[in-house]
């Protein structure tokens, strides 16, 4: 890459649910962009395995830090910051990409499906963002963003989806809260919406997943590339002047 390319140079980020998926491309673009990255996942094995290939395109003098956490809890979110305070000599970037969700119809919804997933989706997501946000004020750095990875599904009404759907939503309006107090610091706030996308996750069902292609005007599923180009972007100088967005990358999905 050249120095135009690599805008994330001397910075650092942290990627959420980044051993698989989305986080992964999301984390591979901050380190092909230069960044040194935390990448946490709840798995050691498949968090281990991405570490790996990450440091297999890193540069010298870029590091990548694996930690083991769980996101849908208050206390594994303040142990990841300890990690992140002894490792991490400023924070640049921090991406809340970690979540969960199934289909399952309303009356069929358990109280645990439930309270993992406002856990994870909601409660922890913006939980991580806080915490990232104190830590920014405190290193008041050049380019410092915050990125919560949202969902379409909070833009529409589908069977099966009611508590996903509800807690993307309540997400969306996180994001523009946190933007309207962190702008004074300097400190942007956006949200990353995708649609479809081909991912171990949407996998597990792949009924659902052949539904939803059927209606994406572009006519195939996203692929996190595509995520992780447009969360580069986001957090990026050239963004510099966008805070409280929501970016649909979605091939359409959501138009109908």
């Amino acid at each position: 890459m050249t120095e135009s390319e690599r805008p994330f140079d001397g910075q650092w980020a942290v990627v959420t649910g980044g051993s698989k998926g989305i986080g992964r491309a999301i984390a591979e673009r901050f380190v092909r962009g230069g960044a040194s990255v935390v990448v946490v996942a709840r798995g050691r094995e498949p968090l281990d395995e991405a570490a790996g290939a990450l440091r297999s395109v890193a540069a010298a003098g870029q590091d990548v830090v694996p930690v083991v956490a769980d996101m849908g809890s208050r206390a594994s979110i303040d142990e990841l910051f300890d990690v992140i305070d002894a490792r991490v000599p400023h924070l640049n970037i921090f991406v809340a990409n970690a979540g969960t969700g199934w289909v399952t119809p309303f009356l069929e919804l358990t109280a645990k499906e439930f309270d993992d997933v406002v856990a994870l989706n909601f409660t922890g997501a913006i939980y991580g963002c806080q915490r990232a946000g104190q830590a920014m004020v405190r290193s008041s750095q050049p380019n410092q963003a915050i990125l919560a990875v949202s969902s379409i599904r909070a833009l529409g009404a589908r069977p099966g989806r009611l508590v996903y759907a509800a807690t993307k939503a309540g997400l969306n309006m996180a994001i523009r809260v946190a933007a309207t107090e962190l702008a004074p610091h300097g400190i942007r706030v956006n949200g990353l919406s995708p649609g479809i996308t081909e991912t171990p996750l949407t996998a597990t069902n792949p009924d659902a997943f052949a539904e939803a292609v059927a209606n994406v005007p572009l006519g195939r599923a996203g692929l996190p590339s595509d995520l992780g180009a447009a969360a580069a972007f986001l957090c990026s100088p050239e963004a510099a002047f966008i805070t409280g967005a929501n970016l649909v990358v979605d091939g359409g999905e959501s138009l109908h």
